[in-house]
C-alpha cells in the first residue's frame, strides 16, 4: 500500500514537473505578446503626436471623450497690482502646452477656474483648442491652425449647443442670442467649412462669448474687419492664430476706454463677463511657402504680431499700425504665455509693413 502511494505520488509530481515547462513557456509567450503590444502603441501614439502633414500642422490624436478637469497645481488669481509704466500683470501661465507639437498652443494654465479642452475635425486634424473659464462663462482664448484646407462647402451649422468634453453646469445656454449681446465666434464658422461636423464644433459654447452687433461684429464692424483682415493671413504654410478675451478694464489705442462688465444670459439667467477687448495673436513663416513647420524655422524666417480691438461701436474701423502690437507686450497685458511650443518665434517684436499695415 504505501509502496502503491508512492508511486502515484510520484506520478503525479512527475505529471506536475513534465506540465510545468509547457505552463511557463506559455506564459512567457504571453507576456511577450503583451509586451510587444505596448511597444507597439508606445511607438504608434509617440510617432502620432510628431506627425505633421503637408500644411506644417495636422497631428492624428483621439477625440478626447471624458470632460476636461480644471488643474489643481496652481493657485487661484492673485490680485493685479497697477503701476504707471505698464497694464495689470497677472502671472497665472506655466511654461508648457497641454500639447507638444501644436505650434498654437499658449501654455497651459494653472487656474482653478479654466478648463482646457480640444477638438479634432472628423478627417484627424485638429481643429480648436480652447481655455475656458468657469467664472465669466466664456473662452479665455481659442487657438487653431487655420490653412486654406479648412475651408470647403459644407453649411453653417446654426445648433449653438453644449461643449461634450466640458461640464455643462459652467458653460451658458445659447439657444438664443445672450440678450443685448450677440453670441460671437471667437473660431469664425467660416473658417471651418471643410464638413459639417467641423463646422459644427464651432457652435459650442465654448467657443462662445457676447459680442455688440451694430459696429463691432456685424460687417464693417471692428471685429468683422479685423477677422477678414486675420483670413487674409493665411497661406500655403500654416497661420497659426490665438483669439481672446480680456475682462479687465481696456484702454484701446484710440484713448477709448472700457470699463469691464458683465450681463445676464436671458437664456438661463446666469450672469456672463462681457469682454472689455478682443485680440487675435497671429504667427507664420514670412514667406508662407516654405514647406517647413514654423518649429523647425529660424527666428528670422518667422512674424508674429498681436492686434487687439476694444469692445465697443466702431463701424468702419479697419485693422492699422496703431492697434499692432508685440506678442510680449500681449503676454505682460493678458498673463498668457503664447506659442509655448514655438521657441523662436519672434515675441519681442511687430512690424506693421510686414503685414500690410
Amino acid at each position: 500500500m504505501i509502496k502503491q502511494r508512492t508511486s502515484r505520488s510520484r506520478t503525479r509530481r512527475k505529471g506536475r514537473r513534465s506540465q510545468s515547462p509547457r505552463g511557463g513557456k506559455r506564459q512567457l509567450l504571453y507576456l511577450g505578446i503583451i509586451l510587444v503590444l505596448l511597444g507597439c502603441k508606445y511607438i504608434y501614439e509617440d510617432r502620432l503626436a510628431d506627425k505633421v502633414d503637408s500644411q506644417d500642422n495636422v497631428e492624428q490624436v483621439a477625440e478626447p471623450t471624458l470632460p476636461a478637469a480644471p488643474s489643481t497645481s496652481g493657485e487661484d488669481k492673485p490680485e493685479a497690482k497697477e503701476t504707471p509704466q505698464e497694464p495689470a500683470v497677472v502671472a497665472r501661465s506655466s511654461k508648457k502646452a497641454i500639447r507638444e507639437g501644436w505650434a498654437e498652443l499658449p501654455a497651459d494654465v494653472e487656474q482653478k477656474d479654466f478648463y482646457t479642452t480640444y477638438h479634432m475635425c472628423d478627417d484627424g486634424r485638429r481643429n480648436y483648442t480652447v481655455c475656458f473659464s468657469r467664472e465669466h462663462r466664456c473662452p479665455m482664448w481659442v487657438a487653431s491652425p487655420m490653412h486654406p484646407s479648412y475651408k470647403g462647402e459644407a453649411s453653417r451649422s446654426d445648433a449653438f449647443i453644449f461643449d461634450p468634453t466640458l461640464p455643462m453646469d459652467i458653460q451658458p445656454l445659447l439657444r438664443r442670442s445672450y440678450g443685448e449681446y450677440t453670441r460671437g465666434h471667437l473660431l469664425g464658422s467660416a473658417e471651418r467649412t471643410s464638413s459639417e461636423e467641423t463646422n459644427r464644433q464651432t457652435f459650442y459654447a465654448s467657443n462662445i462669448a457676447p459680442q455688440l452687433q451694430e459696429g463691432f461684429n456685424a460687417s464693417n464692424g471692428a471685429w468683422n474687419n479685423l477677422e477678414r483682415f486675420a483670413d487674409r493671413q493665411s497661406c500655403a504654410d500654416t497661420l497659426y492664430v490665438v483669439t481672446g478675451c480680456i475682462f479687465e478694464d481696456y484702454a484701446d489705442a484710440t484713448g477709448m476706454e472700457v470699463k469691464a462688465t458683465t450681463t445676464v444670459n436671458k437664456n438661463d439667467g446666469e450672469k456672463v463677463g462681457v469682454p472689455t477687448a478682443y485680440y487675435k495673436v497671429l504667427l507664420r513663416t514670412r514667406s508662407g511657402k516654405t514647406g517647413r513647420s514654423v518649429r523647425e524655422c529660424k527666428a528670422d524666417d518667422l512674424k508674429c504680431a498681436a492686434f487687439v480691438v476694444g469692445h465697443y461701436s466702431a463701424k468702419g474701423r479697419k485693422p492699422t499700425s496703431a492697434d499692432i502690437m508685440s506678442v510680449e507686450e500681449l503676454e505682460r497685458l493678458t498673463g498668457f504665455t503664447f506659442f509655448a511650443n514655438v521657441p523662436n518665434a519672434p515675441k519681442h517684436r511687430a512690424e506693421a509693413a510686414e503685414w500690410g499695415l
